[in-house]
């Protein structure tokens, strides 16, 4: 790592001494995207050179607003919503609405309430109107397609600008699978047959109106988001002779519906520009889950039966104020939030006399967050072609508890942030060191069964959020014929990381979320767009990737290891040729990313999803329409899962192993699309 860091120190430096003296912000017109067929925004966004669109998962979400923002404008500014994805509201806008598409970097992304180095404005013509559509199916194992469905509309009446996105998406897919069971001597002891159909359903509507009020503009925006997943899995379980043990019957279903209302006001107050926002989302969550056992004789012993209902919410009210001032930049503001979870369970067990309750600790909870933070940011030119920008946010929080776990709990952070750019002509190096806090997941403090993996998950309400000191050094390279290549080297000293801890009375302890002390975590990002039109006409070459590793110590065995669940490396490479003569398009992407492992106490999981190798072509060759036909995953990798187990613990004898795999197979995609 410390010969990477001097390798791009003397990159930039390189750099810097031949730069030319173009513009800083780097931007890409209308007639730039022309040959990609792009139906809206997002298809544009999508292949801007040397920029990776950031989808926030609910997962990886920061505290807060911000924690939804993503590295994406639209005509400079942010959309009040949290559900929405930036991939929904880029959707919205038809490709003929788009101006051009502009990175802003440095001293021009400075002060971003998101915390990105690097940001995309997507700049739409003065007038608005115009749509797109799409319809298709999928056709995967189960021979018998899914039907998908989008489209996305945006007008002008009156003083009102509207936009509509909608979507309809499905699959029915097959994931069958074998095992192989060893002892603690590696012994062959037996095998697992898998077989796993499933099938998935989402539809949802999503909408933004905007229109002057006052001196101001209002902004109004919603969505509703359905979902529904089910399968029907059973796992039989042989000697190695192949002579039936057991066999067990999991069918699982589990539905969720996600609203939320979001209202942004803007207006000039004097020399200062005030935003206020209100966001509120609710999600209910509901699943049910049945394991019924049959013994060697296919006679039926047992039957376990969980329900979860879940229901969530989040309400935010923030405002800010800024101005610019005769040397840079200054904003402050504040943010309130709401956060709740009521969340039950009901696990009961029969054995042939009638089901009968099971009780798990901290399943049955609700918890309530009172959060308020306080920030401001100032940003101000340097020295030609340097720049700084300061943040510093204070945050406190109030945790409470009620039903299994009694209890509140006080959290108070600081955290400050300090950027450092240098710009030479089209290229620029960052420096920042900032502290971050974590966003808490509040299903890890209740519990539930994994009833197809015969564990326990329990909750944790004495949980905190993790936090880290980052410090990074970034470097974005712009080459003649729109090359670009940027470079993100990091290192964090994480405080209270959450993994996975032992929880209980000695002779019962389960696995829960939990905090388990400091840690290191050191990597590097990197993203390439290389023009290929000297070797392969109208083609390019994309690169994006991350690797990373982690260090913390075990709280079993006491011995440093990687944090559970951690993903050391992502990597997608995409090649893609548009011959416009032949009104054709193709290309092929490829991705891959290394295995997780989850340290339990009595057992270490490990698991590699499949790497993808798909194919597309589209052809426009019919006027108006884009016909487009993909196939998915031809590689057929399988995905892999080793299960090693111990007694009593990790730090005791390795007493039994699982080993197997799946194959999800491949499937095509047929879809059809047009301009409205």
């Amino acid at each position: 790592m410390k010969h990477t860091t001097l390798l791009l120190i003397l990159a930039v430096s390189l750099a810097t001494a031949v730069a030319a003296e173009t513009p800083a912000r780097v931007s890409y017109d209308a007639a730039f995207f022309a040959p990609f067929a792009p139906l809206n925004a997002l298809d544009m966004v999508k292949q801007t050179p040397g920029f990776v669109l950031e989808t926030v998962d609910a997962d990886e979400q920061r505290r807060g607003f911000s924690g939804a923002l993503g590295n994406v404008l639209v005509d400079g500014q942010r959309l009040s919503a949290k559900s929405q994805t930036l991939s929904d509201v880029l959707s919205r806008i038809p490709a003929n609405e788009v101006v051009r598409v502009e990175i802003l970097r440095g001293s021009d992304a400075a002060g971003d309430a998101s915390g990105a180095t690097v940001l995309a404005n997507v700049v739409r013509t003065p007038s608005v109107g115009g749509g797109w559509w799409s319809a298709g199916f999928e056709l995967a194992g189960q021979d018998e397609p899914a039907p998908n469905a989008n489209f996305g509309w945006s007008g002008r009446r009156g003083q009102s600008e509207y936009s509509l996105g909608g979507s309809s998406y499905s699959f029915k897919r097959e994931l069958p699978g074998t095992r192989d069971l060893f002892d603690g001597s590696g012994h062959l002891t037996g095998h697992r047959i898998d077989e796993s159909p499933r099938e998935f359903s989402e539809y949802a509507i999503n909408g933004e109106v905007k229109r002057g009020v006052g001196e101001g503009r209002l902004v109004l925006t919603g969505q509703v988001d359905y979902s529904r997943y089910h399968d029907d899995s059973t796992l039989l379980t042989t000697t190695p002779a192949g002579m039936p043990q057991e066999n067990e019957l999991t069918p699982y279903t589990e539905d969720q519906i996600t609203a939320e209302a979001g209202v942004t006001y803007e207006r000039s107050l004097g020399r200062w520009n005030m935003n206020v926002a209100a966001l509120a989302t609710r999600k209910n969550y509901d699943s049910h889950v049945s394991s019924t056992h049959f013994d060697e004789a296919d006679v039926m012993d047992s039957v376990f039966a969980q329900v979860l209902a879940r229901d969530s919410g989040e309400s935010i009210l923030r405002g800010t104020f800024a101005r610019e001032l005769l040397r840079g930049r200054f904003e402050y503001g504040a943010e309130l939030a709401l956060n709740t979870l009521d969340a039950a369970m009901d696990l009961t067990l029969d054995l042939g006399d009638g089901p009968f309750p099971i009780h798990v600790p901290n399943s049955d909870v609700r918890v309530e967050e009172k959060r308020g933070e306080a920030f401001a940011s100032y940003g101000l030119p340097l020295a030609p072609g340097w720049a700084l920008d300061t943040r510093l946010a204070v945050e406190n929080s109030r945790l409470s508890f009620s039903g299994d776990a009694q209890q509140s709990v006080r959290l108070s952070f600081v955290k400050p942030r300090l950027q450092l750019t240098r710009q030479a002509g089209p290229h620029q190096l960052q420096l920042r060191v900032y502290r971050d806090v974590g966003q808490l997941d509040f299903t890890d403090f209740v519990s539930a069964a994994s009833l197809s993996d015969d564990v326990i998950n329990g909750g944790n309400p004495d949980l905190k959020p993790q936090t880290a000191w980052v410090a990074e050094l970034g470097a974005d390279f712009r080459m003649s014929g729109d090359a670009a290549l940027r470079l993100r080297l990091f290192h964090q000293w994480l405080d209270d990381v959450i993994d996975l801890i032992p929880q209980g009375p000695a002779n019962a302890r389960i696995d829960a979320p939990g905090n388990i002390g400091r840690g290191t975590l050191d990597g590097i990002e990197t993203s390439l767009h290389l023009p290929l039109g000297r070797v392969l006409p109208g083609g390019k070459f994309d690169l994006s990737g991350i690797w990373q590793d982690s260090s913390v110590r075990d709280p079993v065995t006491f011995e440093q290891r990687g944090i559970s669940d951690f993903v050391e490396s992502k990597l997608k490479a995409e090649l893609r040729q548009d011959v416009p003569a032949a009104r054709l398009n193709w290309g092929v992407s490829y991705t891959d990313q290394s295995a997780s492992t989850a340290h339990r106490l009595a057992e270490i999981d490990r698991q590699h999803k499949s790497s993808s190798l798909d194919v597309f072509v589209e052809t426009l060759l019919i006027p108006k329409f884009t016909v487009r036909l993909t196939m998915l995953s031809i590689l057929d990798d399988p995905e892999t899962r080793r299960r090693s187990f111990y007694t009593p613990d990790r730090a005791g004898s390795l007493s039994g192993v699982e080993a197997g795999e799946r194959h999800p197979g491949h499937w095509w995609l047929l879809s059809v699309a047009g301009s409205l």
